[in-house]
């Protein structure tokens, strides 16, 4: 085994066995050990403290190691004699707490990395309005949103403020409060329950066929099972037992419209009305015209309301040249 068996300080003074042969000793060489234990390390006390000693090392057969492992400035690592650990350490260096010089240095355990909690999501309406501006605020969270309402002027005034925690999912049913309020500003009233689609069981399905087959109609069904007249015709639609159900099929038709008056009554009055103008037509409606005739005697003449000579006067006279100007003087 190759040890430290002798080292030159500093001041040129050699300490250890420098001049002893061991038997099976090898050819010595020679490193340099940095020795300068810190205030509360072991060996802060020898008079070889701070200083950088000159080690001869050499391989030795005999059973002269003592315990500590010496990392040399060259980066090999060998132990020393039972002598040479007590000159440096003293002569109770089996009871320090020493195994290695330089002592090991434990990394101290890194701390877990502290993680900023991500900030909750925020999400924001804007509404502006007659100089009032409103912004309605929703910060996500686990036991639901937590809700603010403010409001400011032009001037950037607070003029109102709400805020509060809601459970999650009843945003939606506290708007259909506020829109209630507007729609009722003046009266207090019950929001009626939204509807929600309502499934049907095998058990219905069969029972409206079974009844439909006894003759029985949807009006009948639809109050036996608690359902609508049109939710009972779509299902015997879809079993393939009725036509599929019109538009307002639960309603009476209504009764035919009677127009307020035929062409025959119009015609009464107006001969010609709602018929088609001839070419000929058209000629002699722009001579007369031309000739200064009114819109009552063309009625009169044409057997035509007003509006139908008037439209076919645009139509049949021509643009009226714009007046030359004035010749300069």
């Amino acid at each position: 085994m190759a040890l430290i068996y002798a080292f030159e300080d500093e001041d040129g003074g050699w300490h250890g066995n420098p001049g002893r042969t061991f038997r099976g000793m090898g050819r010595a060489t020679y490193a340099t050990l940095t020795f300068r234990p810190g205030p509360a390390d072991p060996g802060a006390d020898s008079s070889f403290a701070g200083q950088t000693l000159r080690v001869a090392v050499a391989s030795i057969d005999e059973q002269v190691a003592g315990e500590i492992a010496y990392r040399l400035d060259n980066g090999t690592v060998h132990y020393a004699t039972d002598e040479v650990d007590e000159l440096l350490f003293g002569i109770d260096v089996h009871r320090l707490p020493i195994s290695s010089w330089p002592p090991v240095v434990h990394d101290p355990v890194p701390a877990a990395p502290t993680t900023t909690p991500a900030a909750p999501p925020v999400l924001s309406w804007e509404v502006s309005d007659a100089g009032r501006h409103y912004t309605l605020a929703l910060t996500t969270g686990v036991d639901g949103p937590t809700v603010e309402v403010t409001g400011a002027d032009n001037e950037g005034q607070l003029i109102a403020q709400l805020a509060g925690h809601l459970p999650g999912g009843d945003l939606a049913l506290v708007a259909r409060v506020f829109l209630a309020a507007a729609a009722n500003p003046g009266a207090s009233t019950r929001v009626p329950a939204a509807r929600h689609p309502r499934s049907w069981s095998e058990q219905e399905t069969a029972y409206v066929a079974s009844r439909h087959r006894d003759g029985a109609d949807a009006e009948a069904i639809a109050v036996e099972l608690g359902r609508t007249t049109n939710s009972i015709r779509y299902k015997l639609h879809g079993l393939g037992l009725a036509q599929f159900p019109g538009p307002n099929t639960s309603r009476p038709p209504a009764p035919p419209r009677t127009p307020a008056y035929t062409m025959e009554d119009l015609r009464q009055v107006h001969p010609n009305s709602h018929r088609p103008w001839e070419p000929e037509d058209d000629k002699r409606l722009a001579r007369r015209a031309a000739e200064g005739a009114s819109i009552s005697e063309l009625m009169e003449e044409f057997g035509r309301n007003h509006g139908a000579i008037t439209s076919r006067l645009a139509r049949v006279q021509p643009p009226v040249a714009p007046s030359p100007p004035p010749a300069a003087p």
